[in-house]
């Protein structure tokens, strides 16, 4: 079963996130990208993402709107905050990892399921 992801990202980044996941990422579909959080909190609703792969410098915005969708059970099942700048990926449920290469992007896709 292939993870269904939705992007919250903007500019070169999101350009560059997408490319990789469509030409490396075997079994993923993407159900779409929102620049803001407004844009992503609908599309969460509407798609039902399993996995949310977002720009972490969108996360201060998104924090109170995550406990929000949680409370109504409608989060995606993953949640990956990617720092570019740090070279890391911080999981929603508290995991990090550093020293981030495309395999370490993948298998974090993996298990995407609850």
């Amino acid at each position: 079963m292939s993870a269904r992801i939705l992007l919250v990202s903007r500019g070169m980044f999101h350009d560059g996130l997408l490319r990789t996941l469509e030409n490396y990422a075997e079994d993923v579909e993407i159900l779409g990208s929102a620049s803001t959080w407004l844009e992503a909190r609908a599309l969460i609703r509407e798609r039902k993402p399993q996995v949310l792969i977002a720009d972490y410098h969108l996360a201060p915005e998104m924090m109170g709107g995550l406990e929000e969708l949680a409370a109504e059970e409608d989060i995606p099942a993953k949640i990956l905050f990617i720092i570019l700048d740090e070279n890391k990926i911080i999981v929603y449920q508290r995991q990090q990892f550093t020293d981030i290469t495309l395999d370490k992007l993948i298998a974090s896709l993996e298990n995407h399921t609850p």
